[in-house]
């Protein structure tokens, strides 16, 4: 199934790119099908599309759409030769994944015209942290 997985998610991969830069597709193909064999390159073909979509210009949809897919890739193509038993997709790294793309496009639509609004951002990730720290120290004592 992780095999299954991996090559799924190396097309979708290499369609996202080829929809943003058409011409990117030709080396994300190659290093998508190497990957499934090279975690190198699988890296690589991350990268790649991350190229694209630096060099296309495209919004936030297709930023995380693009982001979710190579995240997929990377997890699925990291696992394929792990022991029987290792499941990269489990619900919690989807919702998270998701999630997280979930709220980056959500930031994106907001009109936000405070110039103190970049600046607070690694205060409130940082205080995330601390709270889901405190929550994990406190359920290791109990």
């Amino acid at each position: 199934m992780t095999r299954f997985l991996a090559v799924l998610s190396g097309l979708l991969l290499i369609t996202a790119v080829g929809i943003v830069m058409p011409w990117f597709a030709i080396p994300a193909a190659v290093l998508v099908m190497a990957g499934w064999w090279l975690r190198t390159c699988a890296v690589g073909a991350a990268l790649v599309a991350l190229g694209a979509l630096a060099w296309a210009d495209s919004g936030a949809l297709a930023a995380a759409a693009t982001g979710l897919v190579a995240t997929t890739y990377l997890l699925n193509t990291a696992t394929v030769s792990a022991p029987v038993g290792v499941v990269p997709t489990t619900l919690p790294s989807v919702a998270g994944a998701v999630g997280f793309a979930a709220v980056a496009v959500l930031a994106t639509e907001v009109p936000a015209r405070l110039e103190w609004v970049p600046l607070a951002a690694p205060v409130l990730v940082l205080l995330v942290f601390a709270l889901v720290i405190r929550g994990v120290a406190a359920r290791a004592d109990d």
